[in-house]
C-alpha cells in the first residue's frame, strides 16, 4: 500500500512558479540536450534517405516549432489533451530507420501519409489505455525505463570521443572529465538549490575547457543570421494509400507501439518524482500526455517533418535538478520555438561539444535506471517477475550490441530488433501477457454503482472465499474489504449518483495465498490511493466516507487505484489463512 514519504529534494512542484529569469534559465537547460539530438535525428534521416539539404533544414525547423508548441501545450490540461506536467515533446530517434526506409522508398510525401495513420493509431490505443492494464504493469514500466537508459547508455559512450578530426587526443577525455567531475561534485556535495543549476553550468565548464582545444567552434555561429525561415523547402502531402504505404505501415505500427511503451513509463515516473509527497500514478495524465503527442504528430505530418514522442529521461532530469514546475516546460517550449526561427541559435547550440553533452547524459542516465529499478521493486518483486525484468532487459541489451543473431538479421528487420528499445519492451511485453494469461481465472460479478449492490457483492465474495478454502476469519476480512471498497467509491452527492446511473464490475483470482479483487467502476472519486496513504494518524473522523477509508487500510494488504478517463479501477489485495 502506497505511504506517505516526502521527497525533499524537489524544489518546484508542477503548480509552484519560479522567478521568470530562472524559468528561462531552467528551460534552456531542459532543451539543450534535446537540441542537438533532434540535430542529429534530421541530419541522419534527411541524408540517408537521399534527400536534399533545403529538406533537411525545412524538417529542422517543422520540428522544432511542432515540438516547442507541443511541449507548451503539455503543461495544460484541456479536455483529453495534455498532461499539466512539464513533459518535453520531440522527435523521436526510434523512428530514424523506418523513415529512412520510407523516403527511399517513396520520398517525403509517402512518409508523411505513415505519419498520419500511425497518429490515428496511437489515438486509439491510448483511448483504450485501460484494457491494458495488465500488461503495461508496474514491471513493464520499470524495465522499460531501465531498458531505455542501457540501451541509449552503448550509442551515448560511442560518442564519447566524438572531436572534430587532427584535435588533440586529450581534448575529448578533458572536456568530458570536466564536466563529469562537475556534475558529480554538484550531485553528491551540492545543495538541492544549487543542483537545479548543475546541468547548464557543467555543459558550460566543459565548453570552456574546449576553447583552448580549438572544439568550440564560433565561426559558423557568426556567419550565420539571427533570423530565418526555409520557406521554399515544404514537401508537400499524399495520401493516394498505395501498396508501397501498406508495406510499410506495420513497421510505422510496431516502432510506434514500443515507443509509446517507452513513453507511457516515462510519464508514470514524472508523476511519481514530481511532487514532495509522491502521488498515485493518474493514468488520465498518461492519457492526456500522449494524446497531444499523436495531435502533434497529425501536426508534422501535415507541414512534412518526423514523428514525435514524450521526450527520454524526463524523469531523471527532475530528479538531478529537483524541479518539475509548469513554467519551466513553458519556457522550454518557447525556447524552441524561437531556435527554430534562428539559425544563430541553432549554430550556437549545435556547437557545443559531443564529450560535454555525453557526460551530462551519462549521470542523466544513470539515474533513470535507477528509477526503474524502484518502479519494478515497489510494485513488489518474486521469482516471475525477477525472470521477466532481467530476460528482457538483457535480450534488450544484446540486440542493441548486436550480440544476438547478427548474421542472420538485415534490411528492415535488422534495423528494427537492432534497436534494443523496441526488442526488450516487445520481450517484457510478451512474458507480462504469458503471466496474466497462465494466472488463475478471475471469476466476475455486474451491478449497478450503489450502496443497494452490496448483499450481491458480499455473497459474491463470500462464496468465492468459500472455494479459495479460506476460514471464517480470512473470508470475513475479505468481505469487510469489499464493502469498505465499495462504499469509498460510491459519489458523496446523492443528486448525482441518481441522475447517473453507473456501472459496477467486481472481480476476483486467487494468487499466492491471497485474493486479488479487482472494482472497475465509471466513476470520479477521488484517488483512493492517495487517500489511504495520507490518512491522519489522529483518531478524528472529518466525514462518513473516512470511515471506510481507514477500515479498507486496515483490511487489505494493497489498494491500487487507476484513474482513466471515463473509468476508475481499484484493485484490493487480501491475504488469507485456509
Amino acid at each position: 500500500m502506497a505511504t506517505a514519504q516526502t521527497n525533499n529534494n524537489i524544489l518546484y512542484e508542477p503548480s509552484e512558479k519560479p522567478s521568470h529569469p530562472a524559468s528561462l534559465g531552467l528551460g534552456f537547460q531542459a532543451v539543450i540536450g534535446r537540441l542537438a539530438a533532434m540535430a542529429a535525428t534530421t541530419s541522419i534521416v534527411a541524408r540517408a534517405g537521399g534527400q536534399s539539404e533545403s529538406y533537411l533544414a525545412w524538417i529542422f525547423f517543422a520540428a522544432l516549432a511542432v515540438c516547442g508548441l507541443g511541449t507548451i501545450l503539455q503543461t495544460i490540461r484541456f479536455w483529453r489533451f495534455g498532461s499539466g506536467y512539464a513533459i518535453p515533446v520531440t522527435s523521436s530517434s526510434a523512428f530514424i530507420a523506418i523513415c529512412i526506409t520510407a523516403l527511399i522508398a517513396s520520398g517525403p510525401a509517402m512518409l508523411s501519409s505513415l505519419i498520419v495513420v500511425s497518429s490515428l493509431i496511437q489515438f486509439a490505443l491510448i483511448s483504450r489505455l485501460s484494457l491494458l492494464r495488465r500488461i503495461i504493469t508496474p514491471v513493464v514500466a520499470g524495465t522499460v525505463l531501465m531498458l531505455l537508459a542501457a540501451t541509449v547508455m552503448t550509442i551515448v559512450l560511442g560518442r564519447l570521443s566524438d572531436v572534430p578530426e587532427g584535435t588533440a587526443r586529450a581534448a575529448a577525455p578533458a572536456i568530458a572529465g570536466a564536466t563529469l567531475a562537475f556534475l558529480l561534485a554538484s550531485r553528491l556535495f551540492g545543495s538541492s538549490r544549487w543542483q537545479q543549476w548543475a546541468p547548464v553550468v557543467g555543459i558550460l565548464v566543459g565548453c570552456v575547457v574546449a576553447v583552448p582545444f580549438g572544439v568550440y567552434n564560433f565561426q559558423q555561429m557568426i556567419e550565420s543570421p539571427w533570423v530565418g525561415v526555409p520557406l521554399n523547402a515544404w514537401p508537400g502531402f499524399d495520401l493516394s494509400l498505395s501498396a508501397t504505404f501498406w508495406g510499410l505501415l506495420p513497421g510505422f505500427v510496431i516502432v510506434n507501439l514500443a515507443g509509446s511503451i517507452n513513453s507511457i513509463s516515462d510519464t508514470v515516473a514524472i508523476q511519481q518524482v514530481s511532487w514532495r509527497r509522491p502521488r498515485a500514478t493518474d493514468f488520465r495524465v498518461v492519457q492526456g500526455a500522449h494524446n497531444l503527442v499523436a495531435l502533434t504528430n497529425l501536426l508534422a505530418a501535415f507541414i512534412g517533418t518526423l514523428p514525435n514522442m514524450v521526450g527520454q529521461a524526463t524523469s531523471a532530469r527532475v530528479l538531478m535538478t529537483g524541479v518539475a514546475a509548469r513554467r519551466v516546460g513553458v519556457y522550454g517550449g518557447a525556447i524552441l520555438i524561437a531556435v527554430a526561427f534562428s539559425p544563430k541559435l541553432i549554430e550556437l547550440i549545435i556547437a557545443i561539444p559531443r564529450p560535454a553533452l555525453v557526460a551530462y547524459m551519462i549521470v542523466t542516465l544513470s539515474l533513470l535506471f535507477v528509477q526503474g529499478m524502484r518502479i519494478v521493486f515497489q510494485d513488489g518483486i518474486d521469482t516471475r517477475k525477477a525472470t521477466v525484468v532481467g530476460v528482457s532487459l538483457w535480450i534488450g541489451v544484446g540486440f542493441q550490441n548486436q550480440a544476438i543473431f547478427s548474421d542472420i538479421l538485415s534490411g528492415t528487420w535488422g534495423a528494427l530488433l537492432g534497436n534494443g528499445m523496441t526488442t526488450g519492451s516487445v520481450a517484457v511485453v510478451l512474458l507480462s501477457m504469458l503471466m496474466e494469461l497462465t494466472a488463475p481465472r478471475r471469476r466476475r460479478l455486474h451491478v449497478e454503482m450503489d450502496q443497494a449492490a452490496l448483499p450481491k457483492i458480499d455473497a459474491f465474495l463470500s462464496e468465492f472465499a468459500s472455494k479459495a478454502g479460506w476460514n471464517e476469519a480470512s473470508a470475513n476480512r475479505l468481505r469487510s474489504a469489499g464493502e469498505e471498497t465499495l462504499l469509498s467509491l460510491l459519489p458523496q452527492d446523492d443528486d448525482h449518483a441518481a441522475n447517473r446511473k453507473q456501472r459496477l464490475t467486481v472481480s476476483a483470482r486467487h494468487a499466492n495465498g491471497k485474493i486479488e479483487m479487482e472494482f472497475i467502476a465509471t466513476s470520479e472519486a477521488e484517488n483512493l490511493e492517495d487517500r489511504l496513504a495520507y490518512l491522519s494518524d489522529q483518531p478524528e473522523v472529518q466525514d462518513e466516507r473516512e470511515y471506510s477509508f481507514r477500515l479498507l487500510r486496515h483490511f487489505a494488504s494493497s489498494v491500487r487505484h487507476r484513474k482513466y478517463q471515463d473509468i476508475d479501477i481499484v484493485a484490493v489485495e487480501v491475504e488469507g489463512s485456509r
